[in-house]
């Protein structure tokens, strides 16, 4: 009934492949199995290490163990990883039965951003998907219906090129067919989430929420920015997830705000999109460590759903890491509680905060913040949590998974 360690990067798998990393970006199942992307940057490459970018591991069974799944060349130091279940192709029309697709996508310093598709036989397919100039990324997909044209379609956050659209082709490698433009373009930051709330597709890009506007000409419109300034520094809103709104009628959205401010905000979309504090953060590890912090994150990159074991109710899981650096000019280095720490959301705004604690190792190298929360695709009842975050400093191979059962994850601490 602890948290036990699954993975640490530096390590060899069954066929003599390296793994690698310094932070597990995403924990994905897909297919019966879970996948994890793992992340370099900031990597310190000792003398034998082998050069390795991000990969995408895999753990096929809960008796396994894992393995590399797919390489990336060095220069591709992130990766996005995801899984979207389709049930219709471009054209609308029915699948005999849906079809799931594990998309990968390398940041990419050339400009030249692609998507990479896993399919059933286990190769992976490249499909381009746009060019520009210098460092490129995609932080975020998302799968959503058009409520104007009724097509499924496929979307990609990208930086800096824009929010890109696609619908499934089976006749296409990849089975992915991209529009050629994007469908909003001209900012500076990341996309960082997608979420649809009351049937509407949303988008965060810093400092604020962007709302699709379906239809043959599909729109985007700025429906809300953070009324306060921003710290410059801050990847701005962070893990866009839609809950039940208070009143019990539709949906409202829930966002965490990354910085020396930061909170989680409830956003109500039937309400002109007013804000609403829901928890301060630094005041909220202030009291529990005795001690606030000057910045934190929360929600790196989602929240996770899961289910009271007892009592059924939804329950939200989220990372989050915080620094007591008192110069934030930079993204600070130093600082930074060393905990697998994590946020659980529970009812109508009641948080509680938990750590990871093991009996192995000794001792506990830092962990700096859990990134990903999945659970098990196995037996539906074990969580895994991986994480790290170099912020800026040199590390190696500080990539990490642990898996505990659900009770453990969500018991208060003994």
């Amino acid at each position: 009934m602890h948290f036990r360690r699954v993975y640490q990067a530096g390590t060899w798998d069954v066929a003599g492949r390296y793994m690698g990393g310094t932070e597990i970006m995403h924990l994905v199942p897909h297919g019966g199995r879970l996948y994890a992307a793992t992340s370099t940057l900031q990597q310190v490459q000792e003398p034998g290490d082998p050069a390795v970018g991000a990969q995408v591991l895999v753990l096929e069974s809960a008796e396994s163990s894992w393995r590399v799944e797919r390489d990336f060349e060095p220069r591709h130091w992130r990766l996005t990883l995801d899984s979207l279940t389709f049930t219709e192709d471009g054209r609308g029309r029915r699948l005999p039965e849906p079809r799931s697709l594990l998309l990968a996508a390398p940041t990419e310093r050339t400009g030249r951003l692609a998507v990479e598709v896993r399919e059933e036989s286990g190769s992976w397919t490249r499909v381009p998907l746009a060019e520009g100039q210098g460092t490129a990324s995609i932080r975020s997909f998302c799968l959503y219906r058009d409520k104007v044209t009724g097509l499924e379609r496929l979307f990609a956050g990208t930086a800096p090129m824009g929010i890109f659209s696609g619908v499934l082709d089976l006749d296409v490698p990849g089975s992915i067919r991209w529009d050629t433009r994007p469908e909003l373009e001209g900012y500076r930051k990341r996309p960082m989430g997608f979420a649809e709330c009351n049937g509407v597709l949303h988008a965060i890009i810093h400092p604020g929420i962007y709302r699709r506007v379906d239809g043959e000409r599909p729109r985007w419109e700025q429906v809300y920015t953070f009324p306060e300034q921003v710290i410059p520094i801050s990847s701005g809103l962070r893990g866009l997830t839609a809950i039940p709104h208070p009143s019990g009628q539709g949906e409202v959205l829930l966002a965490a705000l990354e910085g020396d401010r930061a909170r989680l905000l409830r956003i109500d979309p039937l309400a002109s999109y007013r804000d609403t504090l829901e928890l301060d953060v630094l005041d909220f590890l202030g009291e529990r460590w005795g001690r606030r912090p000057s910045y934190a994150i929360a929600a790196y990159d989602d929240m996770t759903e899961l289910r009271h074991p007892e009592t059924g109710a939804p329950v939200l899981l989220m990372g989050v890491g915080a620094t007591f650096e008192a110069d934030l000019s930079t993204h600070p280095k130093q600082g930074w509680d060393p905990g697998g720490w994590y946020l659980i959301r529970h009812g109508e705004g009641r948080y509680a905060l938990r750590s990871i604690t093991a009996q192995e190792p000794v001792p506990m190298p830092p962990l700096v913040a859990t990134r990903s929360i999945a659970l098990s695709p196995f037996d539906g009842r074990t969580v895994f949590l991986g994480g790290y975050d170099p912020n800026m400093s040199p590390c190696r191979n500080t990539a990490w998974i642990f898996s505990a059962p659900l009770e453990t994850v969500l018991a208060a601490p003994s």
